[in-house]
């Protein structure tokens, strides 16, 4: 399993550091290049993750993306990004509903919304996720303890 982050904020790096010291599976962690400190900060603390040379290469060959980037920048660039039907999306945007995300990434992919706090980064803390799904909430259990939330406004 392929996991790419666009956006490499403090979650970003909370969540990367979570799933390297877990027992999570994967084979790499493709980073985006825009905040270059962060991702070469993480690249040199684990041996599994890259940076990558845009957005779209995370979005090309990763299985799992995770958006994790300001509503702002989120509603500037996921339009313009080429999303495949077959991967999972988890977005860490906090105000761009579920309806918002599938209008633009304009396939039908598996979209769910989660809100990782940063103990995440020590495998603690809770995570809530919407809609309920099953695959995300094996994976962040791995973090900490998945919340399925069954409305999004919650």
């Amino acid at each position: 399993m392929k996991l790419g982050f666009i956006g490499t904020g403090k979650i970003t790096s909370a969540v990367v550091s979570g799933i390297c010291r877990s027992k999570i599976s994967f084979k790499e962690i493709l980073l985006s290049p825009r905040n270059r400190n962060a991702a070469r900060k993480l690249k040199r603390k684990f041996r599994k993750v890259s940076i990558a040379k845009n957005n779209q290469a995370i979005i090309n060959s990763c299985n799992w993306v995770f958006l994790a980037v300001t509503p702002t920048v989120g509603e500037k660039i996921i339009k313009h990004l080429r999303f495949r039907s077959s991967q999972t999306i988890v977005s860490f945007i906090s105000t761009m509903t579920l309806s918002q995300l599938k209008k633009a990434i304009k396939v039908k992919s598996k979209i769910v919304r989660a809100i990782p706090l940063p103990p995440i980064s020590l495998k603690k803390g809770p995570v809530p996720i919407f809609p309920p799904n099953k695959k995300v909430k094996n994976f962040f259990n791995k973090l900490g303890t998945t919340v399925e939330i069954g409305n999004e406004k919650l």
